[in-house]
C-alpha cells in the first residue's frame, strides 16, 4: 500500500462522474479547481484496493470471503476521497478532502451496514494517505442493537475478539473488545461503538463519524439527534474531521434530522455552491410511479438499490407488495426508498399515494356554486375554511385557507371577512356548513347578511359516516386539489379512530393540525348529498376500519 495517487480521470463521461452537479466549486481552502473537462484527483482507487485486499464479508452467505465492492460503492468511494492537490503538502498524511460530510441513501437490503463497516475500518486502519494519525472513529446507530450489529461487522473484518476470525487477512493486528477496537502494537487510535440512545458523547475528538440508519434518530433537537450533533461538532476540532451518514428514507421529511439532510442534499445537487463540502448520493424510485402495477414496482426497486439481482431477487421483492401483512407505505419506504408523505399512523397509511393521485386541475371558475366548510377553533389550534365545487366531470375541486393563532388566539373577524368578502365576491356560496361549537356567533352574523348556514355538529354519529365517505372519495379519485402543501399536511396527518360503526379522525402522536382535513370531510358529505336514511346510520362505513 505504498501508492499514494490514483489514476488520473480526464472525462466527465466516466462512470465515476454520474450524478455530479454541473458546476464544480473550488477548494474551500485555497480556491483551486480542476481544469475544464477534468475531475478532482482522488484516493478512491487506493481505498477500494485496500478494502478488497484486506477485508472480508462479516455475515450472511458470503461470510469469510474477500470483500468485493459493487460499482456504485466504488463510485461513492471515488467521490468521498476526492482531494485538493494544491493543499496536499505532507504526502505522509491525508490531504485536504473535498467533502467533509456525506449522505448516502438506498433501499433496505442494499448492504449498507457491511459497506459502512468497511469504510469505518478503512478510516481507522487504512493507508496513511487516508487514515490519519491517531484515528478516532465512532460508528453510530440509533439503538444499542443496531450499533452492535454495525460494530460487530467491523470487528469481524478486523479479526474478531481473541483473533477468532482466522479468515480475516488482518487477524492478529488489533485488540478487539466488546465496544472498542485498538491497534495491537499500541499505536494511538480507536474504532468504537456509539448508540445515540445512550448519550451525547461530549468531549470526544473524533476524526470520522460513521452513522447508520439516520431515519431512526427522529426530529432535530431530540435526544438521539443531539447525540449525532455533538459528535459532529467534535469533528471540527480535528484537521481532517469528517462524517458519513447512511440510511433508508423516513416518514417525515419536514421534521426529522434525516429529512433536513435529504432536503439539503437535493438543493446541493441543483447548486453545489450552497454547500461545496457536502456529498449527496441518494438512490430512490423515480416520481410518477403507480405502485399497484408490477412493472412500476420493478422500476422502483431497481432504481432504489444497485443490489437488485445481486443480494436479493427483484421478482420476489415486487411480489411482496401484495403479501398479507405488508403495509403499502412500508413497502414504498423500504424497497423504493421513497419518503412516505403520510404520517406513520395516518388514516391514509395503507394508501400513501392516494392524496397525490388526486392532484390535478382544481380551478374553481368565477361565480361557480360552491360549498364552504368551516372548522373553527378558539385558540392554539388553527382554523380552516375550505371551498368545494363539483365540476362537470363529477370531481370535487377543493381549495383551503388556513389561519394560525397569533398571540394564542384566532381573530374570528378575519375569518368572517374572508367568507363575506373574498369568497362571496368570487363565487356563489350555496351554503356555509360549520360546527356550532365555536362558530355560532360568526354564523349568526353571516346568516343575518343572507348567507345559508348549515350546522354540522362534529359528533361521533355525524362524523363517522362522513369520514368513511371522505376516504372512499379520495381513494376513488373524486377529489381534485392543486397540490397545496398545507392542505396535504392536514389531510395526511389525520389519524383513524375506530368505533363500533366505523371511524372518526383525530390528531396523531405528532399532534399536527388536521383542521383542513375535517373541513374537507364535512364539505364532501354535504356535496355528495346522502339520502336521509343513509345519514342516520354509519353502518355502510364500518368496512373501512
Amino acid at each position: 500500500m505504498a501508492a499514494t495517487t490514483a489514476p488520473k480521470r480526464k472525462t466527465r463521461a466516466s462512470a465515476s462522474s454520474k450524478g455530479r452537479p454541473k458546476a464544480e466549486p473550488p477548494c474551500q481552502g485555497c480556491g483551486w479547481r480542476p481544469a475544464a473537462g477534468e475531475l478532482w484527483p482522488s484516493h478512491g482507487a487506493i481505498g477500494v484496493r485496500w478494502i478488497e485486499d484486506n477485508l472480508i464479508f462479516a455475515e450472511g452467505d458470503y461470510f469469510g470471503r474477500p470483500f468485493r465492492l459493487r460499482t456504485d460503492q466504488r463510485m461513492f468511494l471515488y467521490r468521498w476521497y476526492e482531494f485538493c492537490p494544491s493543499c496536499w503538502t505532507d504526502r505522509a498524511r491525508p490531504p485536504r478532502w473535498r467533502y467533509r460530510r456525506a449522505l448516502r441513501g438506498a433501499a433496505k437490503g442494499d448492504g449498507k451496514t457491511a459497506f459502512i463497516a468497511a469504510i469505518g475500518c478503512l478510516e481507522f486502519a487504512g493507508p496513511p494517505c487516508i487514515a490519519t494519525i491517531s484515528p478516532n472513529v465512532p460508528i453510530m446507530a440509533a439503538s444499542f442493537e443496531q450499533a452492535d450489529l454495525l460494530f460487530s461487522a467491523a470487528a469481524t473484518m478486523l479479526g474478531g475478539k481473541d483473533n477468532q476470525v482466522t479468515e480475516a487477512p488482518l487477524v492478529g493486528l488489533f485488540e478487539v473488545y466488546d465496544t472498542e477496537i485498538k491497534f495491537g502494537d499500541g499505536r494511538p487510535g480507536r474504532l468504537y461503538r456509539v448508540a445515540a440512545v445512550g448519550g451525547t458523547n461530549d468531549g470526544s475528538l473524533p476524526t470520522t463519524l460513521i452513522a447508520d440508519e439516520l431515519h431512526e434518530l427522529g426530529e432535530v433537537g431530540s435526544r438521539k439527534a443531539r447525540a449525532h450533533l455533538v459528535i459532529s461538532n467534535g469533528l471540527r476540532k480535528r484537521q481532517h474531521g469528517r462524517e458519513i451518514n447512511l440510511s433508508t428514507a423516513g416518514f417525515d421529511v419536514d421534521a426529522s434530522l434525516l429529512g433536513e439532510m435529504y432536503k439539503h442534499g437535493r438543493r446541493v445537487l441543483l447548486d453545489a455552491s450552497i454547500d461545496p463540502e457536502f456529498l449527496f448520493d441518494w438512490q430512490e424510485a423515480p416520481d410518477g410511479l403507480n405502485y399497484d402495477l408490477p412493472a412500476d414496482r420493478e422500476i422502483a426497486v431497481r432504481a432504489a438499490s444497485q443490489a437488485a439481482g445481486a443480494l436479493w431477487d427483484v421478482a420476489d421483492r415486487v411480489r411482496r407488495y401484495n403479501e398479507p401483512g405488508v403495509l403499502k407505505h412500508e413497502w414504498i419506504r423500504y424497497y423504493a426508498n421513497r419518503w412516505v408523505e403520510v404520517a406513520e399512523d395516518s388514516w391514509l397509511k395503507d394508501h400513501p399515494q392516494a392524496w397525490n393521485v388526486c392532484q390535478g386541475d382544481a380551478t374553481i371558475p368565477d361565480k361557480a356554486e360552491v360549498v364552504v366548510a368551516v372548522d373553527m377553533a378558539l385558540k392554539r389550534d388553527s382554523v380552516a375554511v375550505l371551498t368545494a365545487w363539483k365540476n362537470p366531470e363529477g370531481r370535487i375541486a377543493v381549495k383551503v385557507k388556513i389561519w394560525q393563532p397569533h398571540g394564542g388566539r384566532i381573530d374570528h373577524l378575519q375569518v368572517v371577512d374572508y367568507i363575506r368578502r373574498d369568497l362571496a365576491n368570487q363565487y356563489t356560496i350555496s351554503e356555509i356548513t360549520y360546527d356550532p361549537r365555536f362558530f355560532e356567533v360568526p354564523a349568526r352574523l353571516l346568516e343575518d347578511e343572507g348567507f345559508n348556514l348549515v350546522e354540522f355538529p362534529q359528533s361521533i354519529e355525524r362524523m363517522t359516516p362522513a369520514c368513511g365517505q371522505a376516504l372512499e372519495a379520495i381513494l376513488e379519485g373524486l377529489v381534485v386539489h392543486d397540490g397545496d402543501p398545507d392542505l396535504a399536511a392536514h389531510v395526511t396527518s389525520a389519524v383513524m379512530r375506530p368505533n363500533e360503526r366505523g371511524f372518526t379522525l383525530s390528531k396523531g402522536k405528532s399532534k399536527r393540525k388536521i383542521d383542513a382535513c375535517i373541513a374537507l370531510v364535512i364539505a364532501l358529505w354535504r356535496i355528495l348529498a346522502p339520502d336521509p336514511e343513509e345519514e342516520q346510520s354509519a353502518e355502510p362505513w364500518a368496512a373501512w376500519v
